[in-house]
């Protein structure tokens, strides 16, 4: 499946069949199987390099006290989409309330 969905997501992507396509990647990640870069990451495991984009963006945007819901207006996903990120950049900090994470997003960067 890994091997093949490339180009069924290419012929999906050439004929505007975009919900086929969205389709296609759902239910290959139901079954276990990414379609994005594989093998091992190169972002560290910890510590503020350790968010990805998104993550880091929401932690600003909680560092500025914006509510979750406003988050997820301004970033275009859901909030528990913004729930999740939360929860996975106080993983990744060692945090554990979003007042500690937005102490932290208000530091300057070298000292995060």
């Amino acid at each position: 499946a890994r091997r093949l969905a490339p180009r069924v997501r290419e012929a999906a992507a050439s004929l505007g069949a975009a919900g086929v396509e969205r389709r296609l990647v759902s239910r290959l990640r139901g079954a276990g199987v990414r379609l994005g870069v594989a093998g091992p990451r190169n972002r560290p495991v910890a510590g503020w390099s350790s968010l990805t984009p998104t993550e880091a963006r929401v932690a600003e945007l909680v560092g500025r006290g914006t509510p979750g819901p406003e988050i997820a207006t301004r970033l275009a996903i859901s909030p528990r989409t913004v729930q999740t990120h939360v929860s996975n950049a106080l993983r990744k900090l060692g945090l554990s309330t979003r007042v500690e994470l937005a102490a932290l997003a208000n530091r300057p960067d070298e000292d995060r």
